[in-house]
């Protein structure tokens, strides 16, 4: 049985911030989850009483003020964190526990304060945590490379991720140096997620229809009736 400790991430311009929350904030209106009857046991925290572009631009706007310098536009403000582990483990772990060595570790990694939102989600195959943290070093300035610039900040971070989650049975999945493949966005995970929701329904979907038995009709159709029914 797999038991990996799953950490994706997506940096983020401002331009995408609003989106990305809006995503957050209307999951109802989500295509293929699986569970969407527990909606009520997501669950939202968020650190201000504004969105995130809000306070984005806030500390971009003083950034410009302490340097006398432009920030540019092009510069990563946001990191968004998806934090779950392998399906098999969905009714091994505790939640509540898991939940807050999940905000815990994020706190130790980027710093204390700079969590702007977390979102648990229990409507979709697996459990996971959306974790939004801005990019921004110990002087307050926007700088990602602090923590992604190199190929061992990553691996160091995936290495202290399942250090933190081997409380509750997890461990690190193999290295990509050893297995030769290659790390996913955060995009590719989720497109794959979706493609493979929608072959899971298509199969329950035939059969159901596949229990059902064929009716044979000698005749025409009155294609007024069908339209009728539309």
């Amino acid at each position: 049985m797999s038991r990996y400790a799953i950490m994706r991430f997506q940096k983020y311009k401002v331009g995408s911030v609003a989106n990305i929350e809006r995503h957050q904030n209307h999951r109802d209106r989500l295509r293929n989850r699986k569970y969407p009857e527990r909606e009520g046991e997501n669950y939202t925290w968020k650190r201000y009483d504004e969105t995130m572009t809000q306070t984005v631009r806030k500390a971009i706007k003083a950034q410009e003020q302490e340097t006398g310098r432009k920030v540019r536009k092009d510069v990563n403000v946001i990191c968004e964190l998806v934090l779950t582990f392998s399906p098999e483990m969905e009714h091994e772990v505790d939640l509540v526990e898991w939940m807050k060595a999940n905000i815990r570790w994020v706190g130790r990694t980027f710093g204390k304060g700079k969590t702007l939102r977390v979102d648990l989600n229990r409507d979709e195959t697996t459990t996971h945590i959306h974790c939004f943290v801005i990019m921004t070093d110990e002087q307050g300035r926007f700088n990602s490379s602090r923590f992604f610039n190199k190929k061992k900040q990553v691996i160091e971070m995936q290495d202290s991720y399942a250090e933190a989650m081997k409380q509750f049975g997890l461990e690190r999945g193999q290295s990509k140096d050893i297995t030769s493949a290659r790390h996913k966005t955060l995009q590719e995970w989720r497109t794959e997620e979706c493609e493979r929701l929608e072959k899971e329904l298509s199969h329950i979907a035939d059969r159901i229809f596949a229990d059902k038995p064929k009716i044979e009709y000698k005749g025409t159709i009155d294609t007024d009736v069908l339209n009728d029914e539309r």
